[in-house]
């Protein structure tokens, strides 16, 4: 089944070839993993140096996710972008518990990329850890609003994808939330959440197309002068923002349209229908590790 990435990322697929390829010759993979088992092997509760190379195994696995996509190998993509949902996911509720554990610091969340980690789970449909991340993305930001008085503080400044996480997590998980963004959610957003639910095709068709396009024109590495919403190569290649609400509209059995965008139908082409393969135990290792050893995290 040949996936038709959108035109836009035609680029990519020769920059996550020759990643790859680099990565593998420094072993990357490898030395993540070897340095995760050294921390699960040392006595005492799991140090927080861990959560690092967690993130770099993510990476690796973000980027081998895509470049099964690009290739449209359907069977390695399944593996692949489960494993890397599930890394960045554990990893986004890793740091989710130090917030919860120091209420005094306002360093989370993450701009931008915190809330595409915690919208993983949902763009899969991992319903019971799409409900904790959100549930967790949620106290994140109304913590930042409460800890960060000042608007140049905020870690949640732009109201583009971190505000509409927090709209539409609440909304889909049925979560009340007290957080104000200190501007009105753009029109792009703003247009998808009044017609997530829609049974008018037509309508749905259009705002998700223009929702498409704001997510490509923010798709590119940020800079020390810039940050962008849509850094990371995964974030890139499946739009989950986007590809959560056709999740939710499965969910809660409403019509199943295409939005006759490529960027979103390729990605969910596949899925939509995805097979769930066994758990990644380095990362079971860690979660269970972390249950064992922190009380705060869940």
């Amino acid at each position: 089944m040949a996936l038709n990435p959108h035109p836009s990322l035609q680029a990519l697929a020769l920059e996550c070839s020759e990643w790859l390829e680099n990565a593998r010759k420094k072993g990357k993979a490898e030395q993540a993993e070897a340095a995760i088992q050294k921390f699960l092997d040392t006595p005492g509760a799991l140090h927080q140096k861990a959560a690092g190379q967690l993130n770099d195994l993510a990476l690796v696995y973000d980027v081998r996710s895509c470049d099964a996509f690009f290739r449209s190998d359907i069977e390695t993509l399944a593996v692949f972008v489960q494993r890397a949902v599930r890394l960045r996911a554990l990893f986004f509720r890793w740091m989710g518990m130090y917030s919860d554990m120091r209420q005094d610091l306002g360093n989370w969340p993450r701009e931008f990329s915190d809330s595409m980690m915690a919208m993983g789970p949902s763009m899969l449909s991992w319903w019971t850890e799409g409900s904790v991340c959100a549930q967790r993305y949620i106290e994140m930001a109304e913590k930042d609003q409460r800890i960060n008085t000042m608007p140049e503080m905020r870690r949640i400044r732009n109201s583009t994808s971190d505000v509409f996480a927090v709209a539409l997590f609440s909304a889909g998980f049925e979560i009340p939330t007290r957080f104000e963004p200190l501007n009105p959610l753009i029109p792009e957003y703003r247009a998808v959440l009044d017609a997530w639910n829609t049974d008018d095709q037509l309508k749905f068709q259009t705002v998700m197309q223009v929702a498409a396009e704001f997510h490509i024109s923010r798709s590119r590495e940020s800079t020390d002068r810039q940050k962008f919403e849509f850094d990371a190569t995964m974030d890139r290649v499946f739009p989950a923002e986007l590809l959560a609400i056709q999740a939710l509209r499965r969910r809660h059995g409403l019509p199943e349209f295409e939005t006759n965008h490529s960027l979103v139908d390729a990605s969910w082409k596949v899925l939509r229908d995805i097979t769930s393969v066994a758990a990644f135990p380095l990362a079971q290792a860690v979660e269970e590790r972390l249950i064992k050893d922190y009380p705060q995290f869940r």
